[in-house]
């Protein structure tokens, strides 16, 4: 309830009667924890006025997961109005959120930079090959972020 007041807030009174953009950080998205599902992203699109909706470009959805991706991909067509479904743009990075958006527009939170810096070493990630779902990179005596090998 309170991310749904915080929109039409900004919306409504910080934008005026400009046009603009939304950008979502999925970085480090939990499905349990903070994930916000399908659904909810309808009823936020869903409870903006019609002339914000109008007014709404674009939703760049930054660092989704295959699993997002394919879900938003299939279920998507169903689950989100066709207004709001043809105006997300995945994004894997922040440098080619940059194609986009100017550099510095948009204030980008830590964790999301820390992600992005990471993707850097292990570019395999982006096409969902790698993964690292025990943190073993960020550990001392991990696996070599250079190869598949163990460190001594």
């Amino acid at each position: 309830m309170r991310l749904k007041e915080f929109i039409q807030h900004k919306v409504s009174k910080e934008l005026g009667s400009d046009q603009f953009c939304i950008v979502y950080f999925h970085t480090k998205v939990a499905n349990k924890d903070n994930n916000p599902g399908i659904l909810n992203l309808r009823w936020l699109y869903e409870s903006l006025s019609k002339n914000a909706k109008e007014r709404l470009q674009v939703v760049y959805f930054v660092h989704p997961g295959l699993l997002s991706r394919t879900i938003m991909g299939t279920l998507g067509r169903f689950f989100l109005s066709e207004g709001l479904y043809h105006k997300l743009v995945y994004v894997s990075r922040l440098e080619f959120l940059w194609d986009y958006l100017k550099q510095g527009q948009v204030e980008v939170p830590d964790f999301v930079l820390d992600h992005d810096k990471e993707l850097e070493h292990r570019p395999l990630m982006d096409y969902w090959i790698e993964s690292d779902p025990l943190d073993a990179y960020g550990v001392a005596g991990g696996p070599s972020r250079r190869g598949a090998s163990w460190a001594p």
